[in-house]
């Protein structure tokens, strides 16, 4: 008979001694935490998930499930409290730590940018190769908006599958070339309303003709999705879907060979 090693086990410890994971846990939400902080019910505290790491050369506990449980408790000075702990005892290293982070929050309400961040710590899911084209591209993945940044995670994802990149690839391409890298150029359904062109009229598209078509729209970037937003009024189509259309208008406007068919 195999016996089959121990992957995990649970232990009772001081919440006083555990850290918190800091490449696989997400970040601390303030919001969350005050909720409970008000709150506050010991007998609420449940399970932790930890694993096994190493902190100013012993080894500690490391949280990658539970953070805000466990920063509630401290807040309230029970750090002498004995909290049940989960150890995951294959999780040997950052990328398997994330990985078991996205595998505990599946059914979680966990933001999509956590979801990437461990994707990517994980080295597993679309995010990795999303990125590395976001990344070519001089542009960053954030949690916040701003210049130079995206925040559409989920678009990013969402374009890379349709064919492997290749439309995410050239809608960054043109995106950048008629408008530049300010945050309205690199809004989410924006950027996936540029990238379903691509992706259905795959090799069809002048792309310099449509950078130009573009670069002329009037209100620039924020125009063409206020415009597509007056569309949605009357159509019954997402925001990314007009954004689309009226993309797909712009270009053929003024050409007499190349039109592309309506979507």
């Amino acid at each position: 008979m195999t016996i089959k090693p121990i992957k995990s086990k649970i232990v009772k410890v001081r919440a006083d001694s555990l850290a918190v994971h800091k490449n696989a846990q997400r970040e601390l939400v303030p919001s969350k935490l005050k909720k409970l902080m008000l709150d506050f019910d010991l007998d609420a505290i449940g399970v932790l998930h930890a694993v096994e790491g190493h902190e100013k050369g012993e080894i500690k506990l490391m949280v990658i499930d539970g953070q805000h449980r466990l920063m509630a408790l401290l807040e309230h000075g029970f750090g002498e409290w004995q909290v049940e702990v989960k150890v995951h005892l294959d999780a040997t290293d950052d990328a398997r730590a994330s990985a078991l982070f996205l595998k505990l929050n599946d059914r979680s309400p966990v933001s999509p940018y956590d979801k990437w961040m461990n994707e990517i710590k994980g080295k597993v899911g679309d995010a990795i190769n999303a990125n590395e084209i976001v990344m070519k591209h001089g542009l960053k993945v954030s949690r916040q908006n701003g210049d130079g940044r995206m925040t559409c995670v989920s678009a990013l994802k969402k374009l890379y599958r349709m064919d492997d990149g290749k439309s995410l690839d050239k809608t960054l391409d043109v995106v950048i070339e008629a408008w530049g890298t300010k945050a309205s150029a690199l809004e989410g359904r924006l950027v996936e309303g540029v990238g379903i062109v691509f992706a259905k009229y795959n090799g069809s598209i002048d792309e310099p003709a449509m950078v130009k078509k573009l670069a002329k729209y009037s209100g620039g970037a924020s125009g063409l999705i206020g415009d597509a937003k007056g569309l949605m009024e009357y159509r019954r189509a997402t925001l990314s879907r007009c954004v689309a259309e009226r993309v797909v208008e712009t270009y053929n406007m003024g050409r007499r060979v190349g039109k592309l068919d309506q979507l």
